[in-house]
């Protein structure tokens, strides 16, 4: 009897080994995002948990500044002690040097071995020497929320829903006139405004690089080139971008000066509660905030990017990876997967923080209902948002060699004085392209 026990004990292992039965492994995902956000992603990684038997996952949520900065900071930490995570979100800023120093799983195998490639957004995919190192988390882009209220009080009409048929910047700039309102009820160019006691804004604009790039790329301007090899944030066209944002905030009056670190102003809420509490008209900034915004209680909309040129759009996301030192590479291919799998998260969508990667998430109607059709995406999301993801461009930090350098050593600091109105946009631009050029920081791509 001893024997035969022995034997079939021998069984099971050999079944488990020959069919890979998954039974107490334990993963960390690590991720960034506002509180709403990190609630949406737990709730993500309990339901992998309950699909998954014998597969637990540690959620590791680091809450860091908009610019990425502190979480960067934080996985070059563990990198350096060995410590890194199974998997999760990637700052695509610092995505290309951690791929170059072999941190990442190639992913190709498990997407040949799952077909996976095949029916998801092209730019969905980070390759790197032809090997998949990552995939960007979401879909995401750059959206124009405003409070309907507000503007009707102001007398403003609702802006169209066609990215198409979008208001120019000049238009934006008239209408956020409108809305501006100091203390005694008075307006930009009005006798008597007080631009010190303003109680009502027209407009608040992120600041941080990548919320920059569609005006900037509207007016046939940019940050770098295509090849990452020339700085254009000192060509006419950016300039011209750059000194019209700046005047929103010191010419203008219709535009609190924004930290671009925290998107916060001294003494201000940040722009989402201004927006909601009807001290703001537009507020620009990325799509993901409709996640926070689908909680708050008020009139929402949604319109199209201002246009200088032509109309642009921004397809930006953190990436997501699979650490080459995880113990659990299988396991945590799983759990990937199922984070890029729209109808296995379908709160992520449905509550507004993500845009799907999927390509028949925007076109198949059954599908496109099954994120949309709810109160949370307000009328004329498909026309403003969706389907303006036609003419998106890549955000180029994942894939220009020294971006971030580039960024926070030479453009950031002089960027800070235009928007303080301490230099003009012409003269901050020459001084940031000199120290770029002088760094020798221009390296093309990766």
């Amino acid at each position: 009897m001893k024997k035969l026990f022995r034997i079939f004990k021998i069984l099971i292992f050999l079944l488990w080994s020959l069919f890979n039965i998954t039974a107490n492994v334990k993963l960390s995902y690590v991720y960034w995002g506002s509180p709403a956000e990190d609630t949406a992603i737990r709730k993500a990684l309990k339901d992998f948990e309950a699909a998954h038997p014998g597969i637990t996952v540690d959620p590791m949520y680091i809450s860091g500044d908009i610019s990425g900065m502190e979480y960067a900071a934080k996985l070059r930490a563990l990198a350096q002690a060995k410590q890194l995570p199974d998997l999760g979100y990637f700052r695509p800023e610092e995505f290309g040097n951690f791929a170059k120093a072999d941190y990442f799983l190639d992913l190709n195998p498990y997407i040949t071995k799952d077909n996976l490639k095949n029916g998801y957004l092209p730019q969905t995919w980070l390759v790197i020497n032809d090997k998949t190192y990552g995939v960007f988390t979401a879909a995401e882009c750059q959206v124009v929320f405003y409070n309907k209220d507000v503007l009707k009080k102001a007398n403003v009409p609702l802006p169209p829903s066609d990215y198409q048929k979008a208001w120019s910047w000049d238009e934006y700039v008239k209408y956020a006139k409108m809305i501006t309102e100091d203390a005694n009820g008075k307006h930009p160019g009005d006798n008597g405004f007080n631009k010190d006691r303003i109680i009502k804004y027209g407009i608040s604009y992120q600041l941080w690089h990548a919320m920059l790039n569609p005006p900037l790329w509207s007016n046939g301007g940019g940050i770098v080139s295509e090849d990452g090899k020339s700085f254009i944030m000192d060509s006419p066209a950016s300039i011209e971008v750059i000194q019209k944002i700046s005047d929103l905030i010191n010419k203008d009056h219709v535009m609190p000066y924004t930290n671009p670190s925290s998107t916060s102003g001294a003494g201000l809420p940040a722009p989402s509660v201004m927006l909601a509490n009807g001290q703001l008209g537009f507020y620009v900034t990325g799509q993901w905030e409709l996640l926070d915004f689908g909680k708050m209680n008020f009139s929402l909309g949604v319109a199209p990017l201002p246009v200088f040129k032509k109309p642009v759009q921004l397809y930006i996301s953190g990436a997501s990876v699979i650490f080459k030192s995880t113990r659990y590479p299988k396991e945590a291919w799983e759990l990937h997967k199922w984070m890029m799998t729209p109808d296995k998260t379908l709160n992520l969508y449905a509550e507004g923080l993500w845009m799907p990667t999927k390509e028949s998430w925007y076109n198949d109607p059954a599908d496109l209902k099954k994120w949309t059709d709810n109160p949370v995406h307000p009328e004329g999301y498909k026309e403003a948002v969706l389907n303006s993801m036609k003419v998106a461009k890549v955000s180029p930090e994942s894939r220009v060699i020294n971006y971030l350098r580039i960024w926070n050593e030479c453009v950031a600091p002089q960027l800070d004085k235009v928007w303080l109105g301490e230099m003009s946009a012409g003269d901050a631009m020459k001084a940031a392209g000199d120290a770029v050029r002088k760094r020798k920081l221009l390296n093309g791509t990766y």
